[in-house]
């Protein structure tokens, strides 16, 4: 799979659900329950934190410094996603296919290097923000609300239609 299909899922897979989320009561984006993380607001802090880190090493920066966005409120974390996106998506279409196999060395949040491809590192924090926006979707669950279906096929079958 491209890395365009990927990316365009991605950013539609963090809308729709933060479009769900806004959808709802305000209160329930700072409310706690039990999860890796004390509410939404603190589960997407730290995805779009670990994005931008994982965009900083994708440019080449072996180890970039954890940078806190605003998540106040959906309506601003929404806006930081779509900034950081942009960002992204600028780099990535300057990328040729031999450089998405280019090997990159990286240190991780806990001190540990890694050299991997930069295709590799893509995949993983895809995976990583798909893994966390299961972790709202619980969240929603504990407080006796509905999720919206994220998952890829869905994306597919509506950018299809």
């Amino acid at each position: 799979m491209e890395w365009q299909s990927m990316f365009h899922y991605h950013k539609w897979a963090t809308q729709k659900l933060l479009n769900h989320v806004d959808s709802l009561d305000a209160s329930i984006f700072h409310q706690e329950a039990k999860n890796s993380f004390p509410s939404i607001s603190e589960t997407y802090s730290h995805v779009i934190s670990v994005d931008y880190l994982w965009y900083k090493r994708l440019i080449g920066i072996a180890k970039p410094e954890w940078k806190q966005f605003d998540v106040s409120s959906v309506q601003s974390t929404k806006e930081a996603f779509a900034a950081l996106h942009e960002k992204m998506e600028q780099f990535f279409s300057t990328l040729t296919d031999e450089q998405w196999k280019e090997t990159v060395n990286f240190t991780n949040i806990k001190g540990a290097p890694f050299s991997n491809k930069r295709d590799e590192m893509f995949f993983t924090f895809i995976n990583h923000s798909s893994y966390h926006r299961g972790q709202v979707t619980s969240f929603l669950r504990q407080f006796d609300l509905e999720g919206v279906p994220v998952d890829y096929i869905y994306f597919a079958n509506e950018i299809q239609s």
